[in-house]
């Protein structure tokens, strides 16, 4: 990892922070009775007020924590009356009243707006259109960090019906929830873009809390008046150390089951699938990276395939970030197959 300040990691070996298990429990071995949470064992930063960058060893970003200006946190604060009351619940991200507002495409062949959206107008989009300088703002800022992702994300508007939309930002929704006092529960945001990247930001009595990133063994202190970017399908997180009182979240983020309806609208409407010729090139070198992870032989040709692919001018960085996000990728190539 890469920080924007130069941090000794070696601080952090023998840490205990260890990432939960695919059914989001933590290691069973037996832990000393002294011995604090492990979320406490792992490296942690804390907020300077500054912007905070976390990259992997190739330079990708993984992690960004910025402040927000006051206007749009105040808004946030501001419009919360606006929220339809509804009852609270224990939930993988801690006890909490949620809404999601959006662009959806769960359980539908086609894109729509989400069933609670539709239930709570017109306070919804009432709360949208007020805050749509912050989502305005936290877009552009994410057009800086990775202007390939922003390009991604947008490119679901030319083919959409009208009337339907992203509502937030170049976001397709948001997740609300409010009342968090206490830890959510390690997890990974599996219908999420597999590489893409959400935005978070707080408001109410609080006025710190840590985001846990397990894989990477450290917690990372967010302030009222802070956001943070990263990359919720790939890192297992969790909120942890919340002070001060009641926090507020708004979660925005983009499914990946939509941008794989907008790939297959560019194949109708152009003949050309998204990746093109490269695709079946592309999912036999993402089974042998898989391959190559866990020590099992990969289906035959895909060595091959992968040296012929030398010479055919893959970028370095493409195949890079293939490497870090080669899980969630092949499902993603796996899913247009079917």
């Amino acid at each position: 990892m890469r920080w924007a300040h130069p941090v000794a990691l070696s601080d952090a070996r023998g840490s205990r922070c260890e990432p939960p298990n695919e059914r989001g429990q933590r290691s069973s071995q037996p832990t000393p009775v002294a011995a604090p949470p492990a979320s406490r064992q792992c490296y942690s930063t804390s907020s300077d007020s500054n912007h905070l960058r976390i990259e992997d060893k190739h330079g990708h970003l993984l992690i960004y924590r910025l402040p927000v200006p006051t206007q749009y946190t105040e808004t946030l604060a501001a419009t919360a009356d606006l929220l339809p009351s509804s009852g609270s619940k224990e939930h993988r991200r801690g006890q909490t009243s949620e809404k999601y507002w959006g662009l959806w495409r769960k359980y539908a062949k086609e894109p729509r707006m989400s069933k609670e959206y539709l239930k709570d107008l017109p306070a919804s989009q009432q709360w949208l259109d007020a805050n749509q300088p912050y989502f305005k703002h936290m877009s552009n800022v994410l057009r800086l960090l990775d202007p390939q992702m922003y390009v991604r994300y947008i490119s679901v508007n030319r083919f959409l019906p009208e009337g339907l939309k992203p509502v937030c930002g170049i976001w397709y929704a948001c997740g609300i929830l409010r009342g968090l006092t206490g830890e959510g529960t390690p997890h990974k945001d599996s219908s999420d873009y597999h590489c893409g990247f959400n935005v978070n930001t707080a408001w109410g009595d609080f006025t710190t809390a840590r985001m846990v990133f397990w894989e990477l063994k450290i917690t990372v202190e967010v302030q009222k008046g802070e956001a943070i970017f990263f990359l919720p399908r790939i890192l297992t997180h969790n909120a942890v150390d919340i002070q001060g009182g009641v926090r507020n979240v708004v979660d925005a983020f983009v499914h990946e089951n939509v941008l794989i309806w907008k790939d297959r609208q560019h194949e109708k409407t152009t003949g050309y699938l998204r990746g093109g010729p490269r695709r079946k090139r592309r999912k036999l070198e993402l089974e042998e990276l898989m391959a190559r992870n866990t020590g099992e032989s990969s289906s035959g040709g895909a060595g091959k395939a992968l040296e012929s692919m030398q010479d055919e001018g893959t970028s370095e960085t493409e195949g890079e970030m293939e490497a870090l996000y080669h899980r969630g990728a092949l499902e993603e190539v796996e899913e247009e197959e079917d």
